[in-house]
């Protein structure tokens, strides 16, 4: 037997913003930063080039054989410069946008731990500024409708113990201990 994902043509991965709020401002805070970042560099170039060059033209030329000799070691000092600023606003612009969605995801782990250990009674509290809020939301209301169930279903037992005979008790027996696993 085949499962009916086989028999479906293989569709192409597209991407697709999830959250299309969330990441729109992630990618216009790294565009700004690298925008600002640029904007530094050019004007300390502008400035080291503008102080050496208007200054120091006449000596120089005695020191320097191209203007490119001249401007190497400036150019070099400040790419590093901005590379090290940028690699670092970087990692703290990711580790601040990350801890935003990680934190919410090891609160879903753990929920979902506990209602595979049928612990009904966890509740997925995340902060409401945090990402996957929704997600949050989802899980609650699907731990409410499994307890709606679960109460339904001890219901719903009592009601045919009643009104069973002899033979349906083991069954229902195993039905009530199989619901009592719950905690809810």
């Amino acid at each position: 037997m085949t499962s009916t994902t086989e028999n479906r043509p293989q569709q192409p991965r597209r991407i697709k913003l999830i959250n299309r709020d969330f990441q729109v401002k992630l990618m216009s805070r790294f565009i700004l930063m690298n925008a600002v970042i640029l904007a530094v560099f050019g004007a300390v170039l502008y400035l080291f080039l503008s102080a050496e060059v208007g200054s120091n033209l006449q000596s120089a030329h005695v020191a320097y054989r191209t203007v490119g000799a001249m401007l190497f070691p400036i150019v070099l000092t400040l790419s590093l410069l901005s590379f090290v600023v940028l690699s670092v606003t970087s990692i703290l612009v990711v580790l601040y946008a990350s801890h935003r969605v990680a934190g919410p995801i090891y609160r879903f782990h753990q929920a979902l731990r506990d209602l595979g250990q049928r612990n009904l009674k966890t509740m997925t509290r995340i902060r409401e500024d945090d990402q996957l809020a929704e997600v949050a939301s989802a899980l609650d209301q699907m731990r409410d409708t499994w307890v709606f169930d679960v109460a339904e279903l001890r219901r719903l037992t009592a009601e045919l113990r009643v009104s069973a005979g002899e033979s349906a008790k083991k069954p229902l027996d195993e039905i009530e201990a199989l619901l009592g696993s719950y905690r809810s």
